[in-house]
This record gives C-alpha cells, sequence and structure tokens, in this order.
C-alpha cells in the first residue's frame, strides 16, 4: 500500500443530471435520473409529502458529495460523471414524468414486470401515486425552473392513457418550457400532438421496433403495427418530419436480424421519418451481463448507412452506445 495516495486530493466530479434534472418515478420517489445507473433519491416516498421545496437541500448534499470525491451509491461507473466544473444556474431544466404506468399496449420489453395483456387492463383503471401537478407548480412558483430551456420527457405508460395528460402540458405550455418530449406507441393518433408538432414546441418518438405486422405482433403482443405507421404518416404529413422520431430496439430472437431492419428502414423511407434511433431490449442493458451479439452491429451499421446516405439523422442513446462499444453490460 502507497501511504502517500492517502494524502492525494480526491478527484472532483459533476454530474449535469444531479445539477438540473428531475425523475418523477413509479417507484414513488424523486430522483436525478432515470438511466441504467440509478443514482439517490432527491425525495423518498413522493405521495406521503406535502411539498418538495427539502429536494433543494438533499441535492445540494450529493453535488457536494461529488465535488470532494465521494460517488453516490448507483452512480459509480456511471457515463455521465464528468470532471467537477462550477456551475452557477441549478435550476431544472429537464423534467422526466414517470409517474404513470398505463398503457394499451404490452411490449415484451417493458420495465413493467410481467407486462401481459390482462395486467394493461387493470392498469387502465389503476390511480397514479401523486398529483405531479402539484409539484410542478410548485417548482414554478419557487423559481427552480429554467422556463426557457425546459426539457419535459413523458416516460412511464403510454400518455394517452394518462387521464390527466392535456392539464400537464397546459400547465407547462402557460408557464414556460423549451420542449415537449413524448413516446407513445402512436396507436391513438392524439390532435394535441399535432398541436406542439404545428408550434415547434414537440417531439414525438415511436418505438416501431419492427418492419412488419407480424413481427410488431411478437412484441407489442397487439396488432396495431398498420395503425402506428398510419399515425406517423399522419403527423408528418401535418406538421413535418422534424420533429418526428421513431425508434428500432433490438430484442433478442424476436427482430435481431438484418432482413426485418431492412424492411423496417425500407418503411421509414416510404413514409418520411427522418430520425431513427436504434436501441437495445432495456434488459440486457440492466440486468447483464449480456455480451453483445456480433449480428447485433450488422442491424446498427444497416440503419447508420441508410440514414447516412439519405441524409437522415441516426442516434443511439448514451447508455447503449457505452454497452456497444465495449461489447457487453457488466450491471
Amino acid at each position: 500500500m502507497n501511504f502517500l495516495n492517502l494524502f492525494k486530493p480526491k478527484k472532483s466530479y459533476m454530474c449535469p443530471l444531479m445539477n438540473t434534472n428531475l425523475h418523477f418515478t413509479s417507484r414513488n420517489t424523486l430522483e436525478p435520473c432515470c438511466s441504467a445507473n440509478i443514482g439517490p433519491a432527491f425525495v423518498e416516498k413522493l405521495s406521503e409529502k406535502e411539498s418538495i421545496k427539502s429536494f433543494v437541500k438533499t441535492k445540494k448534499k450529493y453535488i457536494e458529495m461529488l465535488k470532494h470525491g465521494e460517488i453516490p451509491k448507483g452512480c459509480t461507473d456511471c457515463v455521465h460523471l464528468q470532471d467537477y466544473q462550477p456551475v452557477s444556474d441549478l435550476r431544472i431544466n429537464k423534467i422526466t414524468l414517470n409517474h404513470y404506468t398505463q398503457c394499451n399496449c404490452a411490449c415484451i420489453y417493458c420495465t413493467q414486470a410481467n407486462r401481459t395483456l390482462e395486467k394493461i387492463k387493470e392498469d387502465m383503471n389503476k390511480p397514479v401515486l401523486f398529483d405531479v401537478l402539484k409539484f410542478i407548480n410548485e417548482l414554478y412558483d419557487n423559481d427552480l425552473i429554467d422556463t426557457e430551456k425546459l426539457y419535459i420527457d413523458f416516460q412511464g405508460g403510454n400518455i394517452s392513457c394518462l387521464k390527466n395528460h392535456e392539464e400537464i402540458i397546459d400547465t407547462f405550455m402557460k408557464r414556460g418550457v423549451g420542449t415537449i418530449y413524448i413516446p407513445t406507441n402512436n396507436i391513438v393518433y392524439m390532435p394535441l400532438i399535432e398541436n406542439l408538432l404545428k408550434m415547434k414546441k414537440g417531439e414525438v418518438c415511436t418505438a416501431l421496433d419492427a418492419g412488419c405486422r407480424e413481427t410488431y405482433l411478437k412484441i407489442k403482443q397487439v396488432d396495431k403495427f398498420d395503425k402506428s405507421v398510419e399515425n406517423l404518416k399522419r403527423y408528418i404529413t401535418a406538421t413535418g418530419n422534424d420533429a418526428v422520431i421513431v425508434k428500432y430496439i433490438i430484442v433478442n430472437g424476436y427482430n435481431d436480424n438484418l432482413d426485418e431492419m431492412k424492411l423496417f428502414t425500407d418503411k421509414m423511407l416510404e413514409i418520411g421519418v427522418r430520425t431513427i434511433v436504434v436501441d437495445i431490449d432495456y434488459r440486457d442493458i440492466i440486468d447483464g451481463p449480456f455480451t453483445i451479439p456480433k449480428h447485433y452491429y450488422d442491424l446498427v451499421h444497416h440503419a447508420e448507412n441508410v440514414c447516412r446516405e439519405n441524409n437522415m439523422v441516426f442516434d443511439i442513446p448514451p447508455y447503449t452506445r457505452s454497452v456497444l462499444e465495449k461489447g457487453f453490460s457488466s450491471k
């Protein structure tokens, strides 16, 4: 053991998510992120809290820990950790709404365990854990939000099944927001999404995951491929394609073949989609260890080449990119 190391200053860290992000979770907590590394909670048992003003104190505690080289449990080896640099504005510029699980399909990779058609019917009438609007208004009232940069990310279930989604979006629009990102299976066409896209305040993302009806049915467990594609086309026709994103999540044994990926990219070209995101089944990233099959890279390279040749945007989420670069998931 080198005792001189005891006197060396610890490396200082920072996390942009810790600084400016808030994640309302279905675990009944308020957290800085919803990444594969689940960091510490700012607030536990959020449904029992009268106020979230106290979260600022906890947030500053974790920021100071990182600054002094102490990495909170759950944050170790996170790809978002950076070398420390001072940040003057710690107002929230991203809010993830993941406080609901209601959905109208049953994707086999859903993070809600054992998602079945029967379970989603039960979930449709299940109340959310807490009134997220109460806390959102409190953040605005206490000047804790950067109203010009604020990015809203609806996660959890499907937004068309969230009973007060219009009220939530209306609040953001009235009180100040930059962009509202809406992941949706696109089974239900929503005029509200169309209006957000027309106002250049929205982005819509659909995980289609297939190039044909049969594969879609196996993954989503509902026969809605044609409807989802039709609604994508309707959004593009009505608003343009700049803010319409389509994702292909590679699921081992279902759509992890080049023929399916080619059907998918052909369909995207046909309907005019301009942004494609390739991801990996989240279970393989967080459950690990999982060695990335070599043929996954063929699918990724094909999608990337199609995008480059057709002046389209190609992307891979940060955690997935990290796993692909390593060749394995070690969680």
